[in-house]
C-alpha cells in the first residue's frame, strides 16, 4: 500500500523476542560473568537497568516528521546545492578578478637600499638596524614558496617567530576568500607626502600620549601639534585640523564631542555582573603641559628610544625594560590609555560589549529585520542576538584578508622602523635615494622627539643621546608581523559594520540621537563628566572603530591610511560580501539592513528578495 505521508497514523508496535529466545553469543556469556564477579544485589541492579535502557531506546513509533524539507528532500538538497554552487561560483569569480594587487612600489624602490620600506622584523639587522637583505630575499621566496618548510628556513635574528604567514593561505568556506577584499586605499611610499603625513602624526601621538583629551582646547603642546599638521601636504585627516579633530577620522559623527565614543563610557549589565568600564593603563611618562619626562617611583617610560635598543628587539629578541603600570584604574582619558585599551581587547570582545549596551539602551533593531515588529515570534539563529553575537565573532575569518595582505601584498614598513629610516638619514648614519620627504624632515616635532628620547635614555640609563626614533609604549614594540593592513582596523570595520546593519541608528540624513547623557573622561581619568555636545548612535559606532583603530597608532605601531583606513575599508567589503551570501540561505524574505558605510554613503545590505528564491540586495537606498 502506497503511504500517505500526510496522513495520521497511528503507532506500529515492534515485536520483541524473548530473551530466552535469542541466540546466546559471546558476548552474553561474557556479560554473565562480569555480573557474577560484582556480586548479586548489584549484578540484579545492573542487568535491570540495561533491559530498561534497552526498552527505552528502541524505537516505538515512528516519528511523523514536518516542514517543507521533510515534504520534499529532493528539492532541499536541490536547493542546498544550488546556494553552495552559487556562492562558489561567485567568489571564484571575485578570486580571479582579484589580482593583481597594487602596491606603493617600495619593495622595487629599495631594493639595493636594504629593503628600507619593507617589515623585516625576527630578521637579522646590521648596526644601522637595517635587515641584511639577503634575509629578506629569503623570506620573499619562503613566501613565494607558500610552504611551512620554507618559511622555517628563513633566517633569524633571534629568538622571536613571524606571526601567521602562513594563516591567509586557508581558504575561506564562508564569507569572501582571503585574496579578494578591495579598498581605495593603497599604503604611501616612505618617501612620499602621505608616507611623510603618517610619521609626523605617529611622532605627535607619541609625544602627546599623556595630554588628557578634555584639556586639548588650552593645551599649548596641542596647538604646536596642529599648527604643524596643517602645513602636511599628504594628510588624510580631517582638515583644516583643530584641537577638536586632532587624530581623528572623517567619518560621519566620529568629529562630534569627545575623542572617546560613548560606547566605551557606559557602565553596563553582562551575564548578571555590572561592568564599569575603568581600564587598567602604564604610568605616565610626562608632563602633560610641559612635555618633560616624570622621574621618580611610579612614573613610566616609553621604549625602543635608543639604537642599541632598537636594533635587539627588531632582530626578535623582545622587549628589554618591563611596563610600570598605573595601580588605579580609570576611564580613558588620554592617547596612552587609548593605546592600552587597544592592546588588551580579545579581538571582538569590544564590539561585543556595545552589542550588549546599544541592547541595554532600548536602541531597536534595524526595521527592515523580519522580526522588529512581530509580535508572535522572534529569530534565534537568524536575527537575533545570538545571531549577531555569532556574526561578530567570525570576524577571526577577516583577519586572514588582513594577514593575506600583510604577507603576500604589501609588506609595509613598521612605524618604528620608518623612524629608524629618519634617524639614520638625519643623523648620517646612511642615505635614501629617495630620501624622506621634507614635509617629514622638516616637521617641527622631530627635535621635540630628540629631547623626548633623551631624557628617556637618561632616565632608564641607556646614555645620554637623544635620538629620532619612535617611542614606543610597549617593550617589544609591534608585533612581528608586515603593517598594512592593520588587524585591529579589520576587525573594527568588520564588527562596527555589522552593527551599523543590525541596529536601527538611522542615516546621515535622518540619525538616531544618543539616547542618554553624553559623557567624557576627566584629566586624571577618575569620574565622568557630563558633555554638552549632540551624538548620534551611527557617529558614536564610527568613532568606536575609529578610536580602537587609532589606539594602535597611538602605542606606536601602526598607521592612519596605510592600515587603518585600509583595513576599516576592507573590512566593510569583506562584511557586505558576507551579509550578501549569507542572505541567500534565509527562509525569511526582506528588503535587507540600512547600512551608512565609512563613506557616508548608505545602502541596503543582506536582503533576499523572496522566501523561496531570488538574489540578495546591496543597493544605494
Amino acid at each position: 500500500m502506497k503511504r500517505n505521508d500526510n496522513a495520521v497514523t497511528e503507532p506500529r508496535a515492534r515485536k520483541e523476542k524473548p530473551l530466552s529466545n535469542q541466540k546466546k553469543s559471546k558476548g552474553a556469556a561474557s556479560r554473565r560473568s562480569f555480573l557474577a564477579g560484582v556480586g548479586g544485589v548489584a549484578a540484579a541492579g545492573w542487568a535491570a537497568s540495561a533491559v530498561s535502557l534497552t526498552t527505552l531506546l528502541s524505537p516505538q513509533a515512528e516519528a511523523v516528521e514536518v516542514g517543507p524539507p521533510s515534504q520534499n528532500p529532493s528539492q532541499r538538497a536541490a536547493q542546498v546545492r544550488q546556494i553552495r554552487i552559487q556562492a562558489a561560483q561567485e567568489e571564484a569569480a571575485a578570486v580571479q578578478a582579484a589580482f593583481p594587487h597594487p602596491t606603493n612600489g617600495d619593495e622595487e624602490r629599495y631594493a639595493s637600499q636594504a629593503f628600507a620600506g619593507n617589515f623585516s622584523k625576527t630578521l637579522p639587522h646590521d648596526a644601522n638596524g637595517l635587515v641584511i637583505p639577503s634575509a629578506y630575499q629569503a623570506l620573499v621566496s619562503a613566501l613565494s614558496a607558500g610552504t611551512k618548510a620554507a618559511l622555517d628556513a628563513v633566517p633569524a635574528g633571534g629568538p622571536g617567530r613571524m606571526t601567521g604567514p602562513l594563516s591567509p593561505l586557508a581558504f575561506q568556506m564562508e564569507g569572501a576568500d582571503s585574496t579578494v577584499a578591495s579598498s581605495p586605499f593603497v599604503p604611501p611610499s616612505v618617501a612620499s607626502a602621505g608616507g611623510a603625513a603618517e610619521m609626523v602624526e605617529l611622532y605627535w601621538l607619541a609625544y602627546l600620549r599623556d595630554v588628557p583629551f578634555i584639556n586639548y582646547g588650552s593645551n599649548g603642546l596641542v596647538g604646536q601639534a596642529v599648527t604643524d599638521m596643517n602645513r602636511l601636504s599628504g594628510y588624510a585627516g580631517p582638515r583644516p585640523v583643530t584641537a577638536q579633530n586632532l587624530f581623528r577620522y572623517p567619518f560621519f559623527g566620529a568629529t562630534d564631542g569627545p575623542q572617546v565614543s560613548q560606547l566605551l563610557y557606559q557602565t553596563h549589565s553582562l551575564d548578571g555582573a555590572t561592568f564599569v568600564p575603568k581600564i587598567t593603563t602604564r604610568a605616565q611618562v610626562a608632563d602633560p603641559d610641559t612635555g618633560q619626562v616624570l622621574t621618580g617611583p611610579g612614573t613610566g617610560v616609553d621604549f625602543m628610544t635608543n639604537l642599541t635598543e632598537y636594533v635587539t628587539v627588531e632582530n626578535g629578541n623582545g622587549g628589554i625594560s618591563p611596563s610600570t603600570f598605573d595601580p588605579t584604574q580609570r576611564f580613558v582619558r588620554n592617547v596612552r590609555d587609548l593605546g592600552q585599551l587597544a592592546a588588551s581587547d580579545s579581538i571582538y570582545s569590544l564590539y561585543f560589549r556595545a552589542a550588549v549596551i546599544l541592547a541595554n539602551l532600548g536602541v531597536p533593531l534595524d526595521p527592515n529585520n523580519p522580526y522588529a515588529t512581530d509580535t508572535r515570534m522572534t529569530g534565534f539563529n537568524t536575527f537575533s542576538t545570538a545571531w549577531l553575537f555569532g556574526l561578530m565573532g567570525r570576524v577571526h575569518d577577516t583577519e586572514a584578508q588582513a594577514f593575506y595582505q600583510k604577507w603576500y601584498v604589501h609588506r609595509k614598513v613598521r612605524p618604528e622602523a620608518h623612524a629608524n629610516l629618519v634617524d639614520g638619514i638625519v643623523g648620517r648614519r646612511f642615505s635614501l635615494n629617495p630620501s624622506m620627504h621634507p614635509d617629514l624632515l622638516n616637521s617641527s616635532v622631530l627635535p621635540l622627539i630628540f629631547e623626548r628620547n633623551r631624557q628617556l635614555n637618561v632616565k632608564r640609563g641607556l646614555g645620554s643621546n637623544g635620538s629620532f626614533l619612535c617611542p614606543q609604549e610597549a617593550p617589544g614594540g609591534s608585533p612581528s608581523h608586515p603593517s598594512s593592513p592593520a588587524g585591529h582596523a579589520y576587525t573594527a570595520g568588520a564588527c562596527v559594520t555589522a552593527l551599523k546593519a543590525v541596529f536601527d541608528v538611522g542615516t546621515p540624513a535622518n540619525p538616531r540621537p544618543w539616547p542618554v547623557q553624553p559623557v567624557e573622561a576627566s584629566s586624571d581619568g577618575l569620574t565622568l563628566l557630563n558633555s554638552p555636545a549632540n551624538l548620534t548612535v551611527l557617529g558614536e559606532l564610527n568613532k568606536l572603530a575609529a578610536n580602537i583603530s587609532a589606539g594602535r597608532d597611538m602605542s606606536g605601531i601602526h598607521w592612519r591610511v596605510s592600515d587603518n583606513m585600509h583595513g576599516m575599508f576592507m573590512a566593510e567589503d569583506v562584511t557586505i560580501r558576507l551579509l550578501n551570501e549569507i542572505g541567500l540561505t534565509y527562509p525569511e524574505s526582506f528588503p535587507g539592513f540600512t547600512l551608512t558605510k565609512f563613506d557616508g554613503t548608505t545602502i541596503l545590505v543582506g536582503g533576499k528578495r523572496s522566501a523561496t528564491g531570488g538574489g540578495n540586495i546591496s543597493c544605494p537606498v
